[in-house]
């Protein structure tokens, strides 16, 4: 969920405030392109989505799978069985390139059109801009897949996060000194370019801890969480990704390997206290 869904969704509140209504976002469990696009990786997983949208003021959040029987559903039929029908919608807000209806053929146009026709508040979202630029999932995306989670994060308006179970591993950061939690990430996400990053790990418990992370071009993403003692495996922990401090490297010997861990500790320690913990969210100083 990014700013412009959040731009959407306080003007959904406000409307919903004035006439008095339960606002509620209509979504689906993953997003339509994957069933066109089964590459396609996802930004966050649809436990977090739900979570992200709760939190954002909505009262409610209904969903339904994306399979072929929704998509041969016809744009009319759409607004007039699902929106009207189930969900009794009074006032409908969308983004300004919104589509519905078998082959996406339903437009905002025919939405006003229908909401004039049914008697419904239809409210267009106008695209929002940052640096000149629209948000966008795609961008967004394309920015998590280069390593640039900071721009990537002011455009999500959060710090981008994962939350995997702790699994065991090689234990060889645990040899060289840097025991790390190696949490296993759904494979439907983006996961951030290959390299290291400075991150800050939120545990079960509700404590939480700074952290330098490594995400290997396999995959892999381990996480060495500061002055931090115990055990976590079996547990899931959610990982913020703060800034890429460095990209991928290859080494040649396990020494050689320790060295670049610590001058990589010593980086990182320099750079957190550019960030500070408020409440269960991480804001950069």
């Amino acid at each position: 969920m990014h700013l412009g869904h959040q731009q959407l969704l306080k003007q959904a509140t406000a409307i919903k405030n004035v006439l008095n209504l339960t606002s509620m976002v209509f979504t689906f469990d993953y997003p339509p392109e994957q069933l066109f696009h089964k590459e396609l990786r996802l930004i966050t997983d649809f436990k977090t989505k739900q979570k992200l949208l709760l939190a954002s003021g909505v009262d409610q959040v209904v969903w339904t799978e994306f399979d072929p029987e929704f998509a041969a559903i016809p744009a009319v039929e759409f607004v007039t069985d699902i929106l009207l029908g189930e969900l009794k919608a009074a006032a409908v807000v969308c983004g300004f390139n919104y589509r519905f209806g078998h082959r996406a053929e339903g437009n905002t146009e025919l939405l006003r059109q229908l909401g004039e026709q049914h008697g419904f508040i239809v409210e267009v979202i106008s695209p929002f801009l940052h640096n000149n630029q629209p948000v966008s999932s795609s961008r967004i995306r394309e920015l998590i897949g280069e390593g640039n989670v900071e721009q990537a994060a002011e455009l999500l308006g959060r710090f981008h996060s994962y939350h995997g179970t702790v699994v065991h591993g090689k234990k060889l950061g645990r040899e060289l000194g840097f025991p790390t939690a190696n949490t296993k990430i759904d494979p439907r996400l983006v996961l951030p370019q290959a390299g290291a990053y400075l991150t800050w790990c939120f545990l079960p418990d509700g404590s939480s801890y700074p952290a330098m992370t490594s995400v290997s071009p396999n995959g892999t993403v381990e996480s060495y969480l500061f002055e931090f003692s115990g055990d976590l495996y079996g547990q899931t922990i959610e990982v913020c990704f703060l800034m890429k401090m460095r990209s991928w490297k290859e080494f040649s010997s396990i020494q050689s390997l320790k060295e670049q861990l610590s001058r990589d500790y010593e980086y990182a320690a320099a750079h957190i206290d550019n960030y500070r913990l408020q409440g269960q969210r991480i804001v950069l100083e």
